[in-house]
């Protein structure tokens, strides 16, 4: 089994504040537009883009990680989707050195959702460190993964949902965690859904 560890937190979120603001009818003032809840609108957006991407198997904002594959053959699953880079592929050899694995040996396969490290001939043969950064590319050049639009929306209802609704809502006998909608909208980016 492989061990997703997330080694550099997301610096920015694909629902801007103003969105959010916009989203929420909050009336802001002055220039750049606030307003006093902003800071909980802030929490807000980090938490449907976190509850999202726990729902999805997708890294929405870009981070850094590492998975760690005690278990080497021909791929390595990243477990997650999409992959912007490989930054380093390395393993501990029998000595105890880490040793870097040439880039020239491997391949990325994005096509496949969780995108996949795929070696050329036979891995190194050692359990593996690979370092990469994933998530969409809103706002980088070049933009290769743009954030969906059903994504965005889905945070946004999230959103509007935590802020009107500071605690579980209570209907009938169900207590509703989400939105009407956050699911639905999430579901056709889903990885790893099993059977």
């Amino acid at each position: 089994m492989n061990y997703l560890i997330k080694t550099v937190q997301p610096t920015s979120e694909p629902v801007s504040l103003a969105e959010a603001q916009l989203h929420l009818r909050l009336d802001t003032v002055g220039s750049p537009p606030s307003h006093p809840d902003d800071t909980l609108v802030q929490t807000l957006i980090s938490a449907s883009r976190e509850n999202a991407e726990q729902y999805t198997g997708v890294t929405i904002a870009q981070a850094s990680y590492k998975v760690k594959s005690p278990v080497v053959s021909e791929q390595v699953s990243l477990q997650t989707h999409p992959v912007n880079s490989i930054a380093s592929v390395t393993y501990e050899d029998s000595d105890g050195a880490v040793q870097t694995v040439s880039p020239s040996l491997y391949t990325l396969d994005n096509f496949q959702r969780p995108a996949r490290l795929v070696f050329k001939s036979d891995s190194p043969g050692y359990d593996l460190t690979v370092s990469f950064t994933a998530g969409y590319t809103d706002g980088e050049s070049p933009n290769l993964y743009p954030c969906p639009a059903g994504v965005k929306a889905a945070m946004l209802l999230l959103i509007g949902h935590l802020y009107e609704n500071r605690e579980a809502v209570n209907v009938g006998n169900i207590v509703s965690q989400y939105p009407l909608g956050f699911l639905y909208l999430l579901n056709p980016h889903r990885i790893n859904m099993g059977l």
